[in-house]
């Protein structure tokens, strides 16, 4: 009886196997893509969380209690790049880029936010050149 449970287990697992790797060429090489992020978008984010970065950490150089907000600030744009690399890729369900594209957008959110928190008569803000 436990060999008989044995070959079981052995059939059942190979018809799993073939009906997911049957599956899989179905679908064809790729899945399918969402619209990628609009160039401007990933422009603005990326300089939301770069001058949110440079302001913080410059204010907490005169500032000791924005030390540590700094050294949180500086992940930011890394976090960022990430999930847009991962946009950018191939591999991933519409799911999982639908996600990662709402991370995207929470990480420049968040940076837009703190950088408005923080106080213009102790951490001013640069004036843009022309």
């Amino acid at each position: 009886m436990a060999r008989f449970a044995t070959v079981a287990c052995a059939a059942l697992a190979l018809l799993a196997v073939g009906a997911c790797s049957k599956k899989s060429s179905d679908s064809g090489d790729r899945p399918a893509k969402i619209a990628p992020m609009p160039p401007a978008e990933i422009a603005r984010a990326e300089q939301a969380c770069a001058t949110y970065v440079a302001r913080v950490c410059a204010c907490a150089e005169t500032q000791p209690e924005l030390v540590r907000q700094c050294e949180l600030a500086k992940a930011s744009p890394g976090a960022l790049q990430i999930n847009l690399e991962l946009l950018a890729s191939d591999g991933l369900e519409i799911g999982e880029q639908k996600a990662v594209k709402v991370e995207a957008r929470k990480i420049a959110a968040v940076c837009f936010e703190a950088d408005g928190k923080l106080d213009v008569a102790m951490c001013p803000r640069e004036s843009p050149t022309e």
